[in-house]
């Protein structure tokens, strides 16, 4: 009777063992990529470059792009008391893209309202710049990845047919084996174009934004630029 029960208990972990034996003798995943072949090679350092360049811009576009109300309201009030100075540091103080360019333009209060407006254009160049850089390698990744892919696959297939053509063998077991080995590369490129290309149109709809809030808060800054000196100069 105890014998049995063992017996049966034992069972679970027999199967288990059989299945496991089984899966190990199976060609893992791993090994079936890395028959892909060299030009695999490219396509991960390619897929490398792609993911930190995206994670990267992710990080200084939440960085340089952050929608500050409160900051931007405290800005025009300190410029319509004319602490400019206080809102000058204020601005200095901020790693926001629109601090930056605000800061540019306190700079040259003094001067005409065209000439501040210059000011604050160029360095919302400069910070626009700042957000694009190194944002033109994941547009070539989503664009050469999937032709390098391609290219391991036709290259395999001329050599299949090459095989073929010198040993006059038609095995459909040589032509299939060598058929999806190749088409990894095509697979692998396709993927790795897929993640560049959805990253890069991700980050260039976030950059649009950061720019429409660049000239938004500009335009606020201006307005009440040109209302405390129009009032200075009524005043007067």
């Amino acid at each position: 009777m105890n014998l049995s029960i063992l017996l049966q208990a034992a069972e679970p972990i027999v199967e288990m063992a059989e299945q496991t034996v089984q899966t190990a003798s199976e060609e893992s995943y791993l090994n079936l990529v890395l028959k892909g072949g060299w030009i695999l090679l490219p396509i991960f350092l390619l897929s490398l470059l792609a993911i930190y360049v995206i994670i990267n811009k992710w990080l200084v576009i939440n960085r340089l792009g952050k929608k500050d109300t409160m900051w931007l309201s405290r800005v025009i009030e300190l410029i319509n008391e004319g602490r400019i100075d206080k809102a000058l540091k204020f601005c200095v103080e901020r790693p926001y893209a629109s601090a930056k360019v605000i800061a540019a333009g306190l700079k040259e209060f003094e001067l005409s309202d065209k000439e501040i407006e210059e000011s604050m254009e160029v360095e919302a160049h400069q910070q626009i710049s700042i957000l694009e850089d190194k944002l033109n390698w994941v547009g070539i990744t989503s664009s050469i990845a999937p032709m390098l892919g391609f290219l391991g696959t036709i290259f395999g297939v001329i050599k299949i047919f090459y095989d073929i053509a010198k040993t006059n063998d038609l095995a459909i077991d040589t032509i299939s084996t060598g058929l999806y080995q190749k088409m990894i590369c095509s697979g692998a490129g396709l993927l790795v174009g897929i993640i560049a290309y959805s990253g890069y149109y991700l980050l260039n709809g976030r950059i649009d934004k950061v720019v429409v809030n660049l000239e938004k808060d500009s335009n606020d800054v201006m307005k009440a630029i040109r209302a405390y000196k129009r009032g200075i100069t009524e005043a007067a």
